[in-house]
């Protein structure tokens, strides 16, 4: 059953969006429906903001419908407006490097990627898009990253071995992906938020917000209204507000659709 929405509604104006099993359906793509609730929000004078774990080359594969709106990219730590940075909480490339040392000292073989200006520097072969493989990760682990991949499966290897990371960085474990993310200590997609909203003379309590994962978990406790999604995991449907549909049943639209009336 789904939750009721609360009484803070009246106040929402802004739609801060997670994409992959939020919007984005198990087949890779986001319905109509979803596409014009969006727009309908945006008709009423709403504010919809894309809030992603991935980096912005990936965002460019999504309708183009939506890419007129603000992108919360890595978990928070870069946001663009069209090909226009409006914000960065980078790992320096001193600490980079630290990392990636520490990280090869504990696991030579352990597949490791790099962030940095929208390429992901990896050590291993890799058929994604934007991916570069670099023999020597280490040539290239010298400059400002938005984060550090490994698999879980490498990470929890290696977990026992690793040094303290700098105190600029902080891991998120995402089980449901199976990736580990060292990121910026104090990046978030709640923290990048927040920046776009004192913008607009603005606060969270004039968001709805939508997540699945453990990155979405900030974002939704925040907002005026944190809606988790019906494929969530357990940590976002703790703090969320209420538990709409899954993202193949629409259920982001859903919500959208009763508070625009």
């Amino acid at each position: 059953m789904l939750s009721p929405l609360n009484g803070n509604s009246s106040r929402i104006s802004v739609a801060a969006v997670d994409l992959d099993d939020t919007i984005v359906r198990s087949d890779g793509t986001i319905s109509e429906r979803t596409l014009d609730a969006l727009h309908a929000w945006e008709d009423r004078g709403g504010h919809v903001i894309i809030a992603t774990g991935r980096p912005p080359r990936m965002t460019r594969r999504i309708p183009d419908k939506l890419h007129h709106l603000p992108w919360i990219c890595y978990n928070g730590a870069v946001i663009h407006h069209g090909e226009t940075v409006l914000y960065e909480d980078l790992i320096s490339g001193e600490d980079t490097r630290l990392i990636v040392e520490a990280i090869l000292a504990a696991g030579p073989d352990v597949r490791i990627g790099i962030e940095i200006g929208d390429v992901l520097y990896i050590n291993q072969p890799l058929d994604r898009p934007g991916a570069r493989h670099v023999v020597d990760l280490l040539s290239v682990a010298n400059q400002p990253s938005a984060k550090v991949i490994l698999t879980m499966d490498h990470y929890r290897q290696i977990e026992p071995l690793l040094a303290a990371l700098p105190a600029s960085a902080r891991v998120l474990l995402s089980e449901k992906y199976n990736v580990a993310q060292i990121m910026p200590c104090l990046s978030s997609k709640e923290r990048a938020l927040r920046h776009l909203l004192e913008q607009w003379g603005l606060s969270m309590a004039n968001v709805v917000a939508f997540g699945d994962d453990v990155n979405d978990v900030e974002m939704v406790a925040e907002a005026g209204l944190g809606v988790a999604m019906d494929n969530a995991v357990p940590a976002v449907k703790d703090v969320a507000d209420r538990i709409t549909l899954s993202n193949d049943e629409d259920g982001v639209a859903l919500v959208l659709e009763e508070l625009i009336g």
